[in-house]
């Protein structure tokens, strides 16, 4: 790894933790508030459904979320970035640094889900305790789940640089919410057409490991390419969005 990289890589992890003491207040009050979200929910289709907890009709659900909540971190790491360097006024300023913008907003997505699949992994064995078993946590679902996050970094880095082109474009954060919820629950495993999109069949699968089922290497396969794939796609269309906002001038506006 050549010196910029080594600078950068320290310097982000040095940024991240600074945040993270700054405002951990802050960070305590939103998962506070995703938890509380998650809660309602749960109860709401408990009541609906007439089942308990106990009796494991929500067991899915429950290992959705904890799915979903990786998928989210990835999904918006970049756009959040973005969104906040513009709002600071320091986009610009940042496109100036030794790194290309593209590789260096990579970085700090990288180390997000880093801190996102610790998250995860604390996450579901606090549900296999809730469970009481029923549910299986093993190093693969976090495996699988982490396999299909490129695809994701993709869609973000995609989203991202509409961000860069229009005004407001907080709204495509929040628009992409209910999306990403969406692909976290396709039946994609077994293998179907649903395997298509970005990240479906990771999420079915590691769904599916957590109730005992394996995947195999086909599996894994189709996973990786399409991570490959998406990631390829939108940190392409990232950069063509960003050398044509340089272009007209708008880079860093809101």
């Amino acid at each position: 790894m050549s010196t910029p990289w080594i600078a950068h890589l320290v310097n982000e992890m040095r940024r991240s933790l600074w945040l993270a003491r700054r405002y951990w207040v802050e960070t305590l009050l939103g998962l506070g508030f995703m938890l509380s979200l998650f809660g309602g929910l749960l109860l709401a289709v408990l009541k609906a459904s007439g089942q308990s907890l106990d009796q494991g009709g929500a067991d899915g659900l429950i290992v959705g979320f904890a799915v979903w909540l990786f998928a989210s971190s990835a999904t918006h790491g970049i756009c959040k970035d973005i969104q906040e360097e513009t709002e600071q006024r320091t986009l610009e300023q940042l496109s100036l640094a030794p790194l290309p913008l593209r590789s260096l907003l990579g970085l700090r997505c990288a180390l997000s889900l880093m801190s996102s699949l610790l998250l995860t992994a604390l996450t579901l064995a606090l549900i296999v305790w809730l469970t009481e078993g029923r549910v299986q946590f093993s190093v693969e679902v976090l495996a699988m789940a982490l396999a299909g996050a490129p695809a994701l970094v993709g869609v973000s880095f995609a989203l991202a640089g509409a961000m860069l082109m229009v005004k407001r474009g907080e709204l495509l954060m929040v628009a992409s919410y209910p999306v990403v919820m969406g692909l976290v629950a396709l039946p994609a495993y077994p293998l179907n057409a649903w395997a298509l999109l970005p990240y479906a069949l990771s999420a079915a699968t590691a769904r599916a490991t957590t109730t005992g089922a394996h995947a195999d290497w086909i599996t894994w396969g189709i996973v990786a390419l399409n991570s490959l794939v998406y990631l390829a796609l939108g940190s392409a269309l990232f950069q063509l969005l960003l050398a044509r906002a340089r272009k007209m001038g708008v880079l860093g506006h809101f």
